[in-house]
């Protein structure tokens, strides 16, 4: 999206949240619109230009498509409750806008613990004021992290580098490990952005990308999988996971991006949910959604 355009997205934007919130009473010494609750993180009764500038990438993360636009599928669901793959309800009361705003409260930026850390996330930052395609969210990469470090995994491989965002995220962690991710795409314009994104991030060293089919070039490798990132093609998921589950690593984890949209591959769904050697949870399903396949022991 160009960035003149932004400040006139959020606004669009603003409006269709507005349209879905429903009103409410301020709380004492907040402010009474129910926007400011959501956008000001600091909550001094106005947004300032910093939190514009992050309500812009909020609603750029919703862009589904990348198409630039916004339609109502893509704002958070503040009161319907769907959920669950497919669009389809998961049950319960929908969210309203207390949630929503219970949400904005909990959610903080990632804070860098170190040099290294403040390196990556500045790069990310600047990653997303460039060339960008289909990518993770900011919640969604943080979860990338946070799975990888915590399992202490050795070797992550990714299907579909894009311009390597979510392999900022993993590098965050594999950094602190002593991993690699080997990371496919068969783009090789995406690729050249994602490699200055690396080298711009001081993370090179422990990214190899591979250029090419993911189905061919992934299986070459016979060595075990901690890690397994599916976001590629979407129709490609079942191949995938056939063609790589016996080199995931018992305990090791699969991860699929978009299990919520765009529409999941039903068979991919089907492959994680009816296999006894498996077990899935679908998570962050307000947004792009996440699954996350256990390799049982």
């Amino acid at each position: 999206m160009n960035r003149r355009l932004i400040v006139p997205a959020v606004i669009i934007g603003m409006a269709l949240v507005a349209r879905s919130v429903p009103a409410q009473q301020p709380r004492p010494g907040g402010a009474a619109n129910s926007l400011l609750q959501v956008f000001d993180t600091d909550r001094d009764g106005t947004l300032s230009a910093a939190e514009i500038d992050a309500a812009a990438a909020r609603l750029r993360e919703r862009d589904a498509n990348k198409d630039g636009k916004l339609t109502a599928d893509e704002l958070p669901r503040t009161v319907s409750g769907r959920g669950g793959p497919a669009g389809r309800p998961a049950g319960g009361p929908g969210r309203g806008a207390g949630e929503l705003e219970a949400e904005s409260d909990l959610v903080k930026p990632t804070l860098p613990k170190d040099d290294g850390e403040k390196r990556i996330l500045a790069a990310l930052d600047q990653a997303r004021r460039g060339q960008r395609y289909a990518n993770v969210s900011t919640t969604d990469g943080r979860l990338l992290r946070q799975l990888t470090e915590s399992l202490g995994a050795r070797r992550v491989v990714e299907l579909g580098t894009s311009t390597g965002e979510s392999g900022l995220w993993f590098s965050m962690a594999l950094r602190k490990t002593g991993g690699k991710l080997y990371t496919h795409d068969i783009d090789r314009g995406r690729i050249a952005v994602a490699r200055e994104n690396f080298k711009r991030a001081g993370v090179d060293d422990i990214v190899i990308i591979i250029e090419g089919d993911a189905h061919v070039t992934a299986t070459q490798n016979k060595d075990p999988i901690d890690v397994l990132f599916i976001d590629a093609e979407k129709e490609g998921y079942d191949a995938y996971l056939k063609e790589l589950l016996p080199y995931v690593r018992p305990g090791g984890l699969i991860i699929a991006h978009n299990m919520r949209r765009p529409a999941p591959n039903p068979r991919y769904v089907e492959a994680i949910t009816t296999n006894p050697g498996l077990d899935t949870s679908f998570v962050l399903m307000d947004g792009a959604g996440v699954g996350i396949t256990l390799k049982k022991r």
